[in-house]
């Protein structure tokens, strides 16, 4: 019985990288008759003609949903502090259901722009939010000193 901690200094017939191999994994691979084959040239030889599995899927690689989901959680983050991130957004209420409703409703951000409220006084709803430029959001805002409470 040969021992199984020995050692022995194996050539990939791939790329001829030499590396040890323990002897009962070289035994048992010359039964089933198959070469010793490095893990980096396994996974070369398993994903030849395969696509990664999440390449081009999902938010990661696809940077404009990355930036609606981003606009979508920072507008429920300042309507969830309310008036303690800002005075104006005091009693404003986010009322899309999910993000696939939200997607639905505003769509995918375009570059350059970002959420605004129609009405500056009104809800994160359906139809008070659009996807608008910064010379657009200066337009729609309030007076100046506005939010700042008189005694």
């Amino acid at each position: 019985m040969p021992n199984g901690n020995l050692k022995h200094e194996v050539a990939c017939p791939l790329c001829q990288e030499k590396r040890l191999v323990r002897s009962d994994v070289i035994l048992r691979l010359t039964r089933l008759e198959k070469p010793l084959i490095c893990k980096p040239c396994q996974n070369r030889i398993r994903f030849a003609n395969k696509d990664h599995p999440r390449k081009g899927t999902g938010i990661v690689n696809n940077l404009n949903l990355k930036r609606t989901v981003s606009s979508y959680y920072k507008a429920k983050q300042r309507c969830k502090l309310g008036s303690s991130h800002h005075p104006c957004y005091e009693n404003v209420q986010f009322k899309f259901v999910s993000f696939q409703h939200f997607l639905d409703c505003v769509g995918v951000r375009p570059e350059g722009m970002t959420l605004d409220r129609i009405d500056p006084l009104g809800h994160y709803e359906p139809n008070n939010v659009r996807w608008a430029t910064v010379l657009q959001q200066a337009q729609n805002r309030m007076p100046r000193n506005y939010w700042v409470k008189t005694k």
